[in-house]
């Protein structure tokens, strides 16, 4: 077998860049280890025609305008502005916790005090980092922003930390503390990116679309060390795992795990909105309802809804790298091994050890051919 490109792996950002490589005239090989192409991203309908997230839910959002020009050529979107529930002291309030929240979780006595004081410190609509404001606390000595940034810490961050990683906080890579914001608003939406869409069919559509050209190739269910020594390839491009590439030479890098467990209920509807976290409470981390994605499909008014619960620690699928010292360490190694080999690339989500939005992986591809 012959190809020109060998990728490993069907995530988006590779069949992003399956397409603009076949779209160049040049021929490009997929291997893929599941039995889908998508990776985690994969959607499906299920026996109700409610159309489903194998791995949990997938928002699209971004502020990169090329990024939105790109994946308009592929889909029609649907407007979908995500929202978030987090089941707090048995209320639920909206995260990032925001002016609504905190009327919502504190005594509006006190909550007005608050506001004053993140007010006089922050401008209206400011996302700050809950180590910003731990920050600020002690730098103004206001007792109030010392207040809430201990209360988000404490009943958002730092039990929804140990149940979703099983680590302690203070393990946790700083870079994680500072995805942790609060919005100087009442803007509720999840996101405040420009763009806000869900693909008006479903992504496995969209991808498929991308992928449909003579020139590129897919070999589904296969793991590529079965067969590498049987391909002719001038360049490889590589998604996977790296430690996985290097046999674990310096140990494996470790990954989040999680275990989707969904269910089928004979009910219209199961909760008010798409998502809802629970960062203290039960075993599991959040419940999602697919069927809120979609308002406008045919199936939102039957008598049936599918929710997914996620259980954090457990089941076969990687999620998140543990971004913790000793992995850190490790993917050093691995970094200075693939440095030294010529025409294969180590990019992205799995190969570089990082977590990316999947506007970030489409842009980093268009970037990279560009």
């Amino acid at each position: 077998m012959k190809t020109k490109n060998l990728i490993i792996g069907a995530w988006l950002s590779w069949i992003v860049l399956a397409q603009q490589l076949a779209e160049k005239g040049e021929n490009v090989l997929i291997i893929e280890k599941r039995k889908h192409i998508g990776w985690n991203c994969y959607d499906y309908y299920d026996e109700n025609w409610i159309l489903v997230h194998k791995y949990g839910p997938h928002i699209f959002h971004t502020n990169y305008e090329d990024v939105w020009e790109y994946v308009n050529r592929f889909s029609e979107f649907t407007n979908y502005q995500h929202k978030v529930l987090w089941f707090i002291d048995w209320k639920l309030a909206p995260i990032p916790f925001n002016l609504e929240s905190l009327y919502t979780l504190i005594s509006p006595e006190y909550a007005k005090e608050i506001e004053k004081s993140l007010l006089k410190h922050f401008n209206y609509n400011q996302r700050v980092s809950i180590i910003e404001l731990q920050e600020k606390a002690k730098q103004v000595d206001d007792k109030n922003l010392e207040f809430i940034a201990n209360y988000v810490f404490e009943k958002i961050f730092k039990n929804y930390t140990i149940k979703q990683w099983w680590i302690k906080p203070e393990e946790i890579n700083p870079e994680v503390l500072k995805r942790v914001p609060i919005l100087i608003s009442k803007d509720g939406r999840y996101f405040q990116d420009k763009y806000q869409w869900m693909p008006k069919y479903w992504y496995t559509k969209m991808f498929e679309k991308m992928l449909d050209y003579p020139n590129i190739k897919i070999l589904l269910n296969t793991d590529y060390k079965e067969i590498i020594t049987d391909i002719e390839y001038e360049k490889l491009y590589y998604t996977w795992p790296i430690d996985y590439f290097f046999d674990y030479k310096y140990w494996k890098l470790e990954y989040k795990k999680t275990l989707y467990h969904f269910e089928t209920l004979n009910k219209k509807q199961f909760q008010q909105i798409a998502t809802v976290n629970y960062p203290n409470d039960y075993e599991f981390t959040r419940i999602t309802e697919f069927k809120l994605f979609y308002p406008e499909n045919p199936t939102f008014n039957i008598e049936k809804t599918v929710i997914c619960k996620e259980y954090p620690g457990i089941g076969e699928i990687e999620a998140y790298p543990v971004l913790n010292k000793e992995n850190e360490e490790r993917l050093k190694k691995y970094t200075q091994e693939a440095k030294k080999l010529k025409n294969v690339y180590f990019l992205w989500r799995l190969a570089n050890y990082k977590y990316f939005n999947m506007d970030q992986t489409i842009k980093n591809v268009l970037d990279f051919i560009n």
